[in-house]
């Protein structure tokens, strides 16, 4: 526990990386080349489809068009009023969602009953906004369905509407946006609120807003941007008001300046720009080993949260009651008897064409939709995640701008530049194909590259050693591991494709036409009615696929979650031993006895545990009596793996004064050997090659370990010389996974003391009848308190290992003891042998005390090593 510094947030040396890079591209020739051509071509596409068509775009503004716009008082009018809506509506929606989220996510209450409210919540992005508007137009006002049934009229029409209607089409991304950054907030700070007495409600002041400002900032610019550009709820509700959108649309299809609708299209872009610039700033990455809150709630809270909750599921799904009961009557609002007869429509030929062609086409559309951008994205996001160079983090910063760019002003950019293949491409399905795929293709590649960042970089790797190409990787590891991701974003396209109308409104042919095109033509003929069905009909398939894609997501979680549980056996002690000594040894033949002795078991033991793995066929024998472990056994092995090291060697070294005044003392050669060296080799050995250093002192002295160790990466404690070495750990606890935690100063004389696998967590240490040094007491087998000097103890050493569920509790801990009042001053071992001591049982892994030695001062480094007995003077 001495000489512990601590390192802090974590720093990749990039040095390392582009070293052991070089390394790789030698070992992947013949996949290398290619996946780099595939970049350039998927660039090459994102240029095409989503950022030439708003070059062409400019390019097609006349003078004219300008001299137009920037004279008509209508341009101003509708932009002031824009800015004012959107602004107000942006306001409240982020407020109503941070309430609802907060209290839903705080709320003590069964998970089903959330889910419930969260797809309640989200009922508005399964329809157009036009629909959305639509059901607000036929509820307010006068002979609206409140009129008609309570006599309550209230004017929908202006800006009154406008807000409304943006609320209710902003509040679910806002509300899911707000709700996803809740529910990966740490819990650290609260338990210290808790520690000091602080109050719930300042509390949130005090700890949740802070924590919120940058998701609630996200939110509120992506909500004023969804409205400013959305044209959908003003067509319905703007009345006399003139908005933007609407401007737009009226130069387009009224006037057919497409020119002017390209500049007003350029003015719509501001807001989606401003909100993209924002979201680079303030993104962050959020760790998924981080401590979840999960905070009891008081019975006043969870009554609060149903009321507020019930309000907002009103104020969301009350315009979808009124489409859906319009759809249900013979004329609104002059006869309001029931009837079915709008429905039967959809399924009658008017023209040639029906609603089922159009029903067709939208199906047709959006399935592709789906599965050419998933592929689309999900390949984007393996190139900008697993592979390194320019054209990867090109590839990103263009993928992530498609969100910034509004539906409408696509789509008009895709007129411009595809006008002349008409019949080819322009007017076919394959346009509104494509339009869609690079329209909502920024959130499918943030879902695919959140994974790929969260899956082990490691898997290349391991591959290239054992001979397995990078294709194979992705087809066999990391694509199996992203089924519900996959579906995820399968979901997404489809169900947005379903619903758009800005991105194809310019596109389509009659032939071609999507369903939700048929609202425009039913708004403009004034039938309310057949609009209300339509609007009906795009919800119920979607809520059909939205439940087929949560089954099949559920059915797909169950069976890897099921497969995981049957790899992962709980051995007892016995088993494991048994097992880790045949991986170790190898096949041979090997007697009872001597397999007793070997692990100091009795013969009775011994046969009952050979007995038990051989019907399990975790072990089995040769026809010539060899005892073997067999394929399932070391499959039963992999949850008691070490996955990873860390090593702390961030401190100073005071006592081995002077020759770390020039050298960190983990490098200070003893017998011509680095210190460190002796660690690492033994890792080495037990193919432990995940290694972290947290480093300080003289940090780029240690970049000379990675010629030797080139997979060993890096993290830096800045404050290393403030604090005591908790700060090393707290900078490496989102890395704490199944792993050795070392002192670098170790000189380790017996590499055994590193084993592949281990079973609990430990401390090694090594039985000594007294020490002056630090040492554990056990009790029932664990370490019951810790002591410096004393008898007939354990002296400890600086390497411990900690198990999964040990490492989840240690990571959590860290940071609340390193946060609390004189925390900093404490080494991390104190965390869960004293101050945490009730969350931990670890026990004590024997070795002997010549197995490795700690140079604790520079005089003992003179008698191990004589060589530096001279090193003072010559100083």
């Amino acid at each position: 526990m001495k000489d512990k510094k601590i390192e802090t947030p974590v720093e990749t040396n990039e040095a390392v990386e582009g070293e052991v890079m070089v390394e790789r591209k030698r070992k992947s020739k013949f996949v290398f080349p290619t996946t780099h051509i595939l970049r350039y071509v998927y660039i090459g596409l994102i240029f095409l489809f989503c950022i030439l068509p708003l070059v062409f775009l400019l390019i097609n503004i006349t003078s004219a068009d300008s001299a137009f716009v920037f004279k008509d008082s209508l341009f101003y009018e509708a932009m002031g009023n824009s800015f004012l809506y959107a602004s107000i509506s942006a306001l409240l929606s982020t407020l109503l969602a941070l309430i609802t989220a907060y209290y839903l996510s705080r709320a003590s209450i069964s998970k089903k009953i959330k889910r419930l409210f969260v797809l309640l919540f989200t009922i508005p992005m399964l329809i157009p906004t036009l629909s959305v508007g639509l059901g607000l137009r036929t509820l307010f006002g006068i002979n609206g369905f409140l009129d008609l049934l309570l006599g309550i009229e209230i004017e929908s029409i202006g800006f009154f509407g406008l807000i409304l209607g943006s609320i209710i089409i902003s509040f679910p991304p806002t509300f899911l946006i707000i709700y996803d950054a809740l529910k990966y907030e740490d819990k650290a700070p609260y338990d210290a609120a808790e520690i000091a007495g602080i109050n719930k409600f300042s509390t949130f002041f005090r700890v949740t807003l802070p924590y919120l400002v940058k998701p609630l900032i996200t939110a509120f610019f992506a909500c004023f941007t969804l409205i400013f550009a959305d044209y959908g709820i003003p067509m319905e509700l703007a009345g006399k008001v003139k908005t933007l959108p609407m401007y737009l649309y009226e130069q387009i299809n009224a006037v057919y300046k497409y020119g002017r609708g390209a500049l007003v299209g350029v003015f719509l872009l501001i807001p989606a720009v401003m909100s993209f610039i924002v979201d680079l700033f303030l993104k962050e990455d959020v760790s998924g080993d981080a401590s979840k809150a999960k905070m009891q709630s008081s019975k006043l809270f969870n009554i609060l949260t149903y009321v507020i909750s019930i309000i907002a599921v009103i104020i969301i799904i009350t315009p979808e009651i009124s489409f859906v009961s319009l759809s249900l009557v013979k004329k609104f609002p002059n006869d309001m008897t029931f009837t079915l007869d709008n429905v039967k429509k959809v399924f009658e030929n008017t023209g040639g064409m029906g609603l089922p062609t159009f029903i067709k086409n939208s199906l047709v559309m959006s399935l592709l939709t789906g599965l050419f951008g998933t592929i689309f994205a999900y390949t984007i996001a393996y190139f900008s995640t697993r592979l390194k160079g320019v054209s990867s983090k090109i590839l990103h910063f263009l993928s992530i701008s498609s969100i910034a760019i509004p539906g409408i002003v696509l789509g008009v950019g895709y007129v411009f530049l595809f006008k002349d293949t008409n019949g080819f491409f322009y007017g076919t399905i394959a346009i509104l194909v494509v339009v869609n795929v690079f329209h909502f293709l920024g959130s499918p590649y943030l879902m695919a590259r959140n994974v790929f960042l969260k899956m082990n970089k490691d898997y290349e790797i391991v591959g290239q050693t054992i001979g397995v190409n990078k294709f194979k990787i992705f087809l066999n590891v990391l694509l199996p591991n992203s089924l519900s991701t996959l579906l995820e974003m399968f979901s997404y396209f489809f169900l947005n494709s379903m619903i758009t109308i800005s991105a194809v409104a310019f596109l389509f042919t009659y032939k071609t036409q999507p369903l939700a095109l048929q609202i425009n033509v039913f708004e403009k003929n004034g039938d309310y009615e057949m609009q209300a069905v339509v609007s009906l009909v795009i919800l119920v398939i979607n809520l059909v696929f939205k439940g087929g894609f949560g089954l099949l997501s559920s059915f797909i979680n169950k069976k890897m979650k099921g497969r995981g549980e049957e790899e992962i056996m709980e051995l007892s002690r016995y088993q494991f031993n048994l097992l880790t000594f045949l991986e170790k040894e190898g096949k041979g033949k090997y007697s009872q006895r001597q397999l007793a002795d070997a692990l100091t078991l009795s013969l009775g033991t011994i046969n009952k545990v050979v007995k038990e793995l051989t019907e399990l066929n975790f072990i089995a024998y040769t026809s010539s009596g060899s005892l073997y472990i067999t394929d399932k056994g070391i499959k039963a092995l992999e949850p008691y793996k070490v996955r990873k090291a860390i090593i702390i060697a961030a401190g100073f070294g005071s006592r081995m004064v002077p020759v770390t005044l020039d050298t960190p003392k983990p490098l200070v050669k003893v017998n011509g050997v680095r210190i460190i060296d002796t660690l690492l080799d033994a890792l080495y050995a037990k193919d432990i090659k995940n290694i972290t250093i947290v480093v300080g002192y003289l940090k780029e002295q240690f970049q000379q370990l990675v010629e030797k160790y080139p997979t060993i990466k890096f993290i830096e404690n800045p404050i290393y010389n403030e604090s005591n070495n908790i700060s090393s750990m707290f900078a490496a606890k989102d890395i704490i996974d199944r792993c050795y935690i070392c002192e670098a100063d170790l000189v380790i004389s017996n590499p055994e003391v590193i084993t592949k696998y281990q079973y609990s967590s430990n401390y090694l240490g090594a039985h000594v009848a007294e020490t002056d040094d630090w040492c554990f007491y056990k009790k029932r087998g664990y370490i019951d308190r810790v002591a410096i000097g004393g008898e007939d103890c354990w002296h400890m050493i600086g390497i411990s290992y900690w198990n999964e569920k040990d490492s989840n509790k240690l990571r959590e801990d860290i940071v609340k003891v390193f946060n609390s009042r004189g925390g900093k001053e404490k080494y991390w071992d104190n965390v869960p042998l004293t101050v945490c001591k009730k969350d931990f049982n670890i026990e004590v892994r024997d070795c002997l005390k010549s197995d490795v030695t700690e140079i604790d001062n520079f005089s003992e480094l003179v008698i191990i090593d004589p060589s530096y007995k001279d090193y003072k003077s010559s100083r």
